[in-house]
């Protein structure tokens, strides 16, 4: 009996592990403009790949946590020597720039192009990008025009962390928005480039940012949006975000506008007293709403 029940806490055990490793598996994700398509045969399946630009940049945005992995292949042309070199600079949240530099790129010998006429795809190398809880965009672009350079992307989510936030009200409270949603209310603010939401806080902490695009009945597809993160007066991080209508969120006391979906950055707060501004960089008005831990209320937010 009890061999009979260690075998099936084992099976119970084995079972939840491979369920587990099934909601991890990797998302393919495409790119904001896709630019050229370009298709890789490997072990008898295709696999879409981007052409890279050296003039404009590729745009990814993720919810995390998760790992990005951007995969990498130059292309070998007719004339082109036994061994390529290339650079990928990328940039998370419009911080500084980084760099994954290749120089021993060889042809690969078990892949190739589906339009063989275009040459010879390199092996491919990879670039893992760890992403913390939120949305964010990642922008990559090639080092150089020459070699050619595509790239694929691959997502895989990890399980965040239960947090219980309080909501942080703005310096200066300007415009509340009401909404509902699952019978409950929220309190937004709305905000624009000249009259941003603005918080002070003490760190160490976090803050979480939840955005909405207002929308007429009118208004069909995807909203596309940039915030700016300004500290201390100084410009932090930029994000490049989109929405679409809510199903489930109305405003309290307007007909007229249909609410987005919440779109959510986090943001590290370091140790010490700091001023944040959240500004759109378009011309259209946003609705905010600002929280942070409940844990660190002692700090005397």
């Amino acid at each position: 009996m009890k061999r009979v029940i260690s075998f099936l806490l084992i099976l119970l055990y084995v079972t939840a592990a491979e369920t587990s490793a099934a909601k991890r598996r990797s998302v393919e994700v495409k790119p904001r403009e896709t630019g050229n398509k370009i298709v890789v045969m490997r072990s008898g399946k295709q696999r879409s790949y981007y052409q890279l630009s050296s003039k404009r940049s590729m745009v990814v945005t993720v919810k995390g946590p998760g790992d990005l992995r951007a995969i990498t292949r130059a292309q070998f042309g007719p004339t082109a020597k036994n061994v390529l070199g290339y650079r990928l600079v990328y940039r998370v949240d419009g911080s500084d720039e980084h760099f994954l530099d290749v120089g021993d790129a060889v042809r690969s010998e078990d892949a190739t192009y589906k339009d063989k006429t275009i040459g010879v795809p390199a092996d491919s190398r990879e670039l893992t990008l760890k992403v913390g809880r939120g949305y964010h965009s990642i922008e990559f672009i090639a080092g150089d025009s020459l070699p050619q350079v595509a790239v694929r992307f691959l997502f895989v989510s990890r399980k965040e962390k239960k947090t219980k936030w309080v909501v942080l009200s703005p310096l200066v409270p300007f415009e509340p928005v009401d909404l509902l949603g699952k019978e409950e209310t929220a309190h937004y603010y709305r905000f624009t480039g000249e009259k941003p939401l603005k918080v002070e806080i003490i760190g160490p902490t976090e803050l979480r940012v939840l955005t909405r695009v207002e929308n007429s009945y009118n208004m069909k597809g995807q909203a596309n949006y940039r915030l700016q993160v300004r500290q201390n007066g100084q410009v932090l991080q930029s994000f490049q975000l989109s929405s679409r209508r809510s199903e489930t969120t109305t405003y309290k006391k307007n007909s007229k506008l249909i609410p987005g979906k919440a779109r959510e950055i986090v943001l590290s707060v370091p140790k010490g007293k700091h001023v944040y501004e959240i500004a759109p960089l378009d011309k259209r008005p946003l609705l905010g709403q600002i929280m942070f831990p409940k844990k660190d209320a002692k700090l005397g937010l």
